[in-house]
């Protein structure tokens, strides 16, 4: 029995055979100059293969949305984007035409042009789009040789997947019934495997090194995607264990749902429990598995998922059909609608450009308040839809008092132009700050004249304390939801809240985690927002707990020694939560 530890990358656990899925990247190129006059029949050659390929991306797009349920289907997208690039295409035909090269040789010269290029690019999410032009030059090379190998056709009976990194297509290409979770050599949590294996709710862990020279075809693995730990060729004591907890964990799962609202503490104390989502996610069984709002719009997608800026009117038929879902969820439901947030590795054609370090650049509260139009616009649009129902908007990555300020002055702005037009909307609309920078939570204080509500967006919390890209492998050990100084600055933002009296809550990842969401909560947050599929098992531990043991909970850290490191901290409040709950650990897979 051998154990590999990676990068947890979609969470679940999975057991099975090894199915290692092996390419020949180096699709044989003949490379020669055509003779004059047969240059047309390159070309024609060319733009056959682009047709076909158009349209099998298409076929693609259309089958992802349905084996998801929704649109998140923006890295197909940005392959017919590379595909009908016209400098791209001209730099082709000029290789064709000019200097007489056959198709074959001049797509692979004209791509690895393309490809040093972003491999030089600092920004880890640029590098890793270089995998976009792997696919699709791959596809391209398939179609003007006539290679016809097809790893995924062998995949034929339920298995983990092994492969030293995947493309976009490769991944999506194997059969949805027969993949039981991913385990990859390269990759991170911004890997395409990472993206797709989440869409499609299945384990992964990346980020392995060495995995397919570890394993042989039809070994047993045990792949736990929350822990990023693999288990080769378990012993049979082991293997029991491991199959039984995933049983639990699906029996627990269904426990949770269909139950009371989420977040009822053991004592009827509540901790509210809501869901995050974004346009073009389907939103039935949101109220069974206990939601009762909506913690987090993603409004970003509708960008993401459109060639160009959405109108008014597309956004006001967006955030209108989310209100009233939310609405269905209860009399006092609400849902906060973050407005535009875009930029680091969010990328928007025709809107985001290029910086030497987008993580810090104009992004987000900052591109919106230097493009006054666009926030405007969808300002009125959140602004019409509050007529329906209880919204809130949420300005992200705030840093500074000034971002607040003229943000209010926008919004005023625009509700004067709305009654003006007798436009209804909620006139007392509530807006609030994240608190995702260190500068935020130090300035929370002064922020209260500005805000009714702060949602603290750990994710940019703690890449931003720790100076540490959470897409970056390398570094991936400095992610530390608990480490004492993201505890200090998200202690600073309730203690500023408590002075105004307003809500605080945590919408990023780490709300979900069965460990640090309970101790968010301990600490005195108001609200966990989060992925609906992981509502059933927090609400599970919270209803477990009484008011006065998540106190408990919440000393742990400084009962500590001084030195005690994240991993300490997580292990204390695991062992302290394996104590207080049965079954707890079967809920933290």
């Amino acid at each position: 029995m051998t154990t590999l530890t990676g990068l947890a990358t979609a969470r679940g656990l999975a057991c099975g055979p090894v199915f290692v899925y092996r390419t020949d990247n180096d699709i044989p190129i003949p490379e020669y100059i055509v003779s004059p006059g047969e240059e047309e029949n390159e070309m024609l050659k060319l733009e056959h293969s682009i047709s076909q390929i158009r349209k099998d991306l298409e076929i693609m797009i259309d089958q992802l949305k349905l084996r998801t349920g929704r649109n998140d289907v923006r890295v197909f997208e940005c392959h017919l984007m590379i595909l009908e690039d016209a400098f791209l295409i001209d730099e082709i035909t000029k290789r064709i035409k000019k200097d007489r090269l056959n198709a074959e040789a001049a797509v692979k010269k004209v791509f690895a042009l393309h490809r040093t290029q972003f491999e030089r690019m600092n920004d880890p999410y640029f590098r890793e789009r270089v995998r976009d032009l792997d696919d699709v030059e791959r596809r391209l090379l398939k179609s003007l040789t006539g290679d016809a190998r097809e790893p995924h056709l062998e995949l034929k009976s339920p298995s983990i997947i092994i492969a030293n990194d995947l493309t976009p297509s490769e991944t999506v290409q194997l059969p949805r019934e027969y993949v039981l979770g991913f385990a990859t050599n390269g990759g991170s949590p911004t890997s395409h495997v990472a993206l797709l294996a989440r869409a499609l709710a299945i384990p992964a862990v990346t980020g392995l090194g060495d995995i397919t020279s570890r394993v042989a075809p039809g070994e047993t693995i045990l792949l736990d995607g929350s822990s990023g730990v693999v288990e080769i060729n378990p012993d049979e004591e082991y293997l029991a264990a491991f199959k039984a907890q995933i049983e639990r964990e699906r029996a627990l799962t269904n426990l949770g749902e269909n139950s009371n609202p989420a977040g009822t503490l053991k004592d009827g104390s509540q901790v509210a429990i809501h869901a995050n989502i974004h346009p073009g996610i389907p939103l039935a069984g949101f109220r069974e598995k206990g939601a009762r709002g909506v913690g987090l719009y993603r409004s970003e997608y509708l960008w993401l998922n459109a060639e160009k800026e959405p109108t008014e009117e597309e956004q006001y038929q967006a955030y209108s059909e989310a209100v009233r879902f939310t609405r269905a969820l209860g009399p006092d439901a609400t849902i906060t609608i973050r407005v535009l947030d875009i930029g680091g590795d969010k990328i928007v054609k025709g809107i985001s450009q290029k910086e030497t370090n987008p993580f810090l650049g104009n992004r987000s509260i900052r591109y919106l308040l230097s493009h006054p139009d666009v926030f405007k616009t969808q300002l009125r649009a959140i602004l019409r839809a509050s007529a329906e129902g209880h919204a809130k908007i949420m300005y992200p990555m705030v840093s500074c008092i000034e971002e607040l300020k003229e943000s209010a002055k926008i919004l005023a702005e625009v509700k004067a132009a709305l009654e003006k037009e007798n436009i209804q909307f909620d006139k007392n609309i509530q807006t609030g700050a994240m608190i995702e920078i260190p500068s935020a939570a130090l300035n929370a204080e002064e922020f209260l004249p500005y805000v009714d509500f702060f949602s603290i967006g750990t994710n940019d919390l703690v890449q931003y304390t720790m100076a540490a890209d959470r897409g970056n492998e390398s570094v991936a050990y400095l992610y530390q939801p608990l480490n004492r100084a993201v505890i200090k600055l998200v202690k600073m933002t309730l203690s500023a809240a408590k002075k105004k009296g307003i809500p605080v809550s945590v919408c990023g990842e780490s709300a979900a985690d069965p460990v640090i969401g309970p101790y968010w909560a301990a600490l005195g947050v108001d609200v966990l927002s989060m992925s609906a599929t992981y509502i059933p098992v927090m609400a599970k531990i919270l209803s477990s707990l009484t008011r006065a043991e998540l106190d408990e909970y919440a000393s742990i850290p400084d009962s500590l020694p001084a030195d005690s490191t994240c991993k300490d901290i997580i292990d204390a409040c695991k062992n302290w939560m394996l104590k207080k709950i049965p079954q707890f650990a079967e809920l933290i897979s």
